[in-house]
């Protein structure tokens, strides 16, 4: 099997920086452009006062210029060329938006990390890489977080 496209949603955990690590890899091996996305979710209530008195929209787009800058960065670590690396910033439901953009940028591949929450965490958060994997036109390899050793 070859992959052309391959899209890695981030949103910064260590989980999703690990998938972001296979996805470059793979990228790397197959010749394959790369597809970084970050989706910023609606703000429902403000969490970070740093930024000094600005009004929502003026809160989201300094998050997406963060986003965007993180995104950059990350890709400068990846052994990918980077004319075939593209970064997306978009707004909205987190799965929702994976799968767009996987289906606009015709995405061979989704490489995505996993909490790999259970009981009632996973209730109440659900999990965006259950609703990727399950709405997906095409295949999605999930990488689970490494767990700490115990002493």
């Amino acid at each position: 099997m070859k992959w052309d496209k391959i899209l890695c949603p981030v949103d910064f955990s260590k989980v999703s920086m690990e998938a972001l690590n296979v996805s470059g890899e793979l990228a790397e091996k197959f010749g394959a452009g790369l597809i970084i996305v970050h989706v910023l979710e609606p703000i429902l209530a403000p969490t970070d006062f740093s930024f000094g008195p600005l009004s929502m929209t003026d809160v989201e787009d300094k998050l997406a210029e963060r986003a965007q800058e993180g995104l950059e960065q990350a890709a400068a670590n990846l052994n990918v060329p980077k004319e075939k690396i593209q970064n997306i910033v978009a707004r909205g439901i987190g799965s929702q938006e994976i799968i767009r953009i996987a289906s606009e940028k015709k995405a061979d591949l989704i490489v995505m990390g996993t909490h790999g929450y259970t009981g009632l965490t996973h209730a109440l958060l659900g999990s965006t890489a259950e609703r990727v994997v399950r709405r997906a036109a095409c295949p999605v390899l999930t990488v689970k977080g490494k767990e700490k050793a115990e002493d």
